[in-house]
């Protein structure tokens, strides 16, 4: 059958409102949750400073690196569990969270010596110290475990809303994000109960405690969020790029990356004004703040960038182990 199109004459009306109903479609879209590719929740924190070295893990050969922060020189690669990814520093040694393996691997910071490899529970993916404890958050399990420094002990293990994946603590209270369920949950230090169960928006990827409010950056929409710690009331947001991933504070302002437009952003927390965007090497994700300098992972964690704190100029590059090739 011969198919019958609209007259030519009608043509130009069709146009414009075909452009209407594609408007409407992406104002939908919006509404709706964000693409699980864009979510980008953040594996704790791959990527630390000491205070006199860097840390990165690396999940694809199963190692934790140590750089100098002078120069970026090679200190020592040490084997941890499977899949690492976020690290945690007691004052004197760096903890890993085993994602592939449910453990956690404690590691003396002086020369990498393996000190301990402790359980916990499904998918251990961020880590934070608090006082003589370690909080982990487990994040196909849905609950964060407690940690004594000393021994590795569990002193307990505390359902969350959602499955965490970020943690922060504001001195007396720990917050869990989960990015799955768009939601913060407040566990006092002391007990591990539960305090609250808060929204925290679409597409979380990030909590940090800046000494006086919680924020929380939101991926899909570029924002960083503000919250009151006692009872999560949201105080402000501020449209700081595309995309807002990880994001750490520098004692002054914090850094945001983008790693769909691969630049990091520095933010005054006063008002939420971009100060910098600065060119990144590949697609920006971890952070780390020496106390001058900015350190950056690439997303495959091949690489270690350098980043001059108040310039934001490029100081060095730096390769971190592969792994060797399949035989």
């Amino acid at each position: 059958m011969k198919r019958r199109y609209p007259p030519t004459r009608f043509w130009s009306l069709y146009t414009p409102l075909l452009l209407i109903v594609l408007y409407l479609h992406t104002l939908n879209l919006r509404g709706q949750n964000p693409p699980p590719q864009l979510m980008n929740a953040t594996m704790g924190t791959p990527l630390l400073f000491d205070g006199s070295a860097i840390w990165a893990s690396n999940g694809e050969n199963n190692m934790v690196t140590k750089l100098s922060p002078t120069d970026g020189r090679l200190l020592g690669s040490y084997p941890v569990g499977m899949s690492p990814a976020g690290l945690a520093f007691d004052g004197q040694n760096i903890w890993v969270a085993n994602s592939g393996d449910a453990t956690v691997t404690k590691l003396r910071g002086s020369d990498g010596k393996s000190l301990g490899v402790f359980g916990t529970s499904a998918t251990p993916v961020a880590l934070l110290v608090l006082n003589n404890y370690v909080w982990v958050a487990n994040r196909d399990a849905g609950s964060v475990t407690k940690l004594r420094v000393s021994d590795g002990k569990s002193m307990g293990v505390y359902g969350v809303a959602g499955s965490p994946t970020g943690l922060a603590t504001d001195g007396e209270n720990i917050w869990a994000l989960s990015a799955d369920s768009g939601s913060l949950t407040k566990l006092s230090a002391a007990t591990g109960s539960s305090l609250g169960k808060f929204t925290a928006g679409d597409s979380p990827s990030t909590v940090i405690f800046d000494g006086t409010s919680l924020w929380v950056s939101s991926n899909y929409y570029g924002n960083l969020v503000k919250y009151d710690p006692k009872d999560c009331k949201r105080l402000a947001s501020y449209h700081v790029s595309d995309h807002a991933s990880q994001l750490i504070f520098d004692k002054s302002n914090f850094w945001v990356t983008d790693p769909f437009n691969s630049v990091v952003v520095k933010v005054r927390p006063r008002d939420g004004t971009v100060l910098q965007s600065v060119a990144a090497a590949g697609r920006a994700d971890a952070m780390a703040f020496d106390g001058t300098n900015l350190w950056v992972t690439d997303q495959e964690r091949s690489y270690v960038t350098k980043l001059d704190g108040i310039s934001g100029k490029m100081l060095g590059m730096y390769g971190l182990p592969m792994p060797a090739p399949r035989n």
